[in-house]
């Protein structure tokens, strides 16, 4: 079946059962469907049509799940828009995904008016307004509104019926050395990874109640918040955005008892003051990645909260290798779930034996359980999936009993709170500064977990540089994560005979010598 099709099985099944919740208002499944059917009637009628493509630049509501589904219905693709995006890289996106359509929230227009000149092509616009304050200044006159066109939706077109094979969604995801490329992935990877998900990697039942802060624009909240509660014929419950202060209140308020977390947000959870209410909560597991492991142990035992530790990336539709609940080692990811089986291999991709450290290779055991491809990118798609293969550029090691530790990353990428950063992208704005000659963009290690950003640049000559200069150049021109918080200017980079930049050296150099934002008291948006 597809996406759709599950939601309507569910509505036959149990039509007055909550299926979603979001801050202090639930939605049954008949509720979240006729929701659904009506953008599906909106879209139809604005022009779209099965295996178009329409952007969703969306914060986490009703509205984005109800919008995602109706265009499941129709069956057209989905294309997830992170709501962070500026400049060059949202301007690529919209332009590159070819969309119908842009459904953007009415705060982030401005970002969307900002790349018109940026862009040859870019769709047409349907505006989700924000709530009106007394004295507010009138909408925006040149886009129509959803909510009037939904308010008005004529009856439903006939059911697009896409087969479970079709491409649902294309999601871009960071580039190494090159723009974001669009990893498609069809309505049988989605089911199947919410499947594995739910009864392998977490166990649950229909009692159990998801929610996640993480958001609808990745993998992880679709394939692992949202679906999986579908499939089971559960409840799920979003939360706007992560905040450190109010999650168990929202855990309490949702009656939640799985939750998806990041890797960040278990040491910022753990460095809250303690209180009463720590273990007074309903929750009995978190699905993470990257966990810490000086702050694990803490956190099981404080919260009674267990964390079960997994991998996966967009191409493999999310978790992949997961740590089973009952036999858990901590800093092992795990070992791969039932639809993938995974090796690590060398150079030249031949396998390694046990306690060899190489690329982690993964191959689903069925068609179209993993990414289709690189939307329009052909070659980058035969690179990364090679005899079968897909290649994941991170580096790891399995033991005898295969389970699989994570060791490095190999590929040109930074990984910030759940956000795969492009070296490329943040390059590629820094080195249009007037004043730059140079720039190379590397992670290094965060307080929390994962990584920072940092930016070596040289200058070009007779040129002064100064790093909070760089920080405000970046910030109106990408994503606030991607902003780098450590500069350091230098008189040149590392390189190779051939001229390419030794990243690795400057990795391994860490943050020595650099300019430090945080410490500066600098803060992205607010200065």
């Amino acid at each position: 079946m597809n996406l759709w099709q599950l939601l309507e099985q569910h509505v036959r099944r149990t039509p007055d059962k909550v299926l979603l919740r979001y801050e202090d208002t639930r939605r049954t499944y008949a509720a979240v469907a006729a929701e659904a059917l009506a953008w599906s009637a909106v879209f139809h009628g604005l022009g779209v049509r099965a295996g178009e493509t329409v952007c969703l630049m969306l914060g986490n509501s009703p509205d984005h799940v109800a919008a995602w589904f109706g265009l499941c219905r129709l069956g057209a693709v989905t294309v997830p828009v992170n709501v962070h995006s500026r400049g060059e890289g949202l301007a690529y996106v919209l332009h590159h995904s070819e969309a119908r359509l842009l459904v953007v929230e009415e705060a982030l227009l401005p970002h969307v008016e900002a790349v018109r000149p940026l862009t040859p092509r870019l769709p047409g616009v349907l505006l989700r307004p924000a709530p009106r304050a007394a004295g507010a200044g009138p909408r925006p006159a040149a886009y129509p509104s959803a909510p009037a066109l939904l308010a008005g939706a004529p009856a439903p077109p006939p059911d697009g019926g896409a087969p479970a094979e079709a491409v649902a969604s294309i999601l871009y995801t960071s580039g190494t050395t090159g723009p974001p490329k669009g990893v498609m992935l069809s309505h049988r990877a989605y089911l199947n990874s919410a499947a594995c998900f739910a009864r392998e990697m977490v166990r649950a039942t229909p009692e159990d109640v998801f929610f996640t802060t993480l958001p609808l624009f990745h993998i992880n909240a679709q394939a692992h918040t949202v679906l999986p509660a579908i499939l089971l014929n559960a409840t799920f419950a979003l939360a706007p955005r992560f905040s450190a202060s109010g999650f168990w209140d929202d855990v309490r308020r949702h009656d939640a008892t799985i939750f998806n977390s990041l890797a960040a947000m278990i040491p910022i959870l753990c460095k809250q003051a303690p209180g009463e209410g720590d273990r007074r909560h309903r929750a009995r597991l978190t699905a993470c990645a990257a966990t810490p492991t000086d702050v694990w142990s803490e956190f099981e035992r404080r919260f009674g909260v267990a964390i079960v530790e997994g991998y996966g990336l967009t191409e493999t539709a999310g978790f992949c290798v997961a740590n089973p609940p009952d036999a858990t080692r901590i800093g092992s990811i795990g070992r791969p779930l039932s639809f993938v089986e995974t090796r690590v291999v060398d150079a030249r991709d031949a396998p390694l034996p046990a306690g060899g450290v190489g690329e982690i290779a993964i191959r689903a055991r069925a068609p179209h359980l993993l990414m289709e491809g690189y939307f329009k990118l052909p070659a980058a798609t035969a690179e990364a999936v090679r005899g079968g293969w897909f290649h994941s550029g991170d580096a790891g090691r399995a033991d005898a009993d295969g389970y699989l530790t994570f060791v490095d990353r190999m590929k040109q990428s930074i990984r910030r709170r759940g956000e795969n950063i492009s070296s490329w992208e943040i390059e590629k704005v820094v080195n249009a500064h007037p004043g730059v000659l140079e720039s190379a963009a590397v992670g290094v290690p965060s307080e929390l977990a994962e990584e920072e950003v940092k930016v070596c640049v040289v200058p070009r000559p007779g040129a002064t540089l100064d790093p909070l200069d760089i920080v405000r150049w970046c910030e109106t021109r990408m994503a606030y994560f991607m902003v780098p918080r450590f500069v350091e200017v230098r008189a040149s980079l590392p390189k190779t005979a051939t001229e390419r930049v030794e990243k690795y050296r400057l990795k391994q150099e860490g943050r020595a010598g650099a300019w430090d934002r945080d410490a500066a008291g600098y803060v992205v948006g607010r200065g």
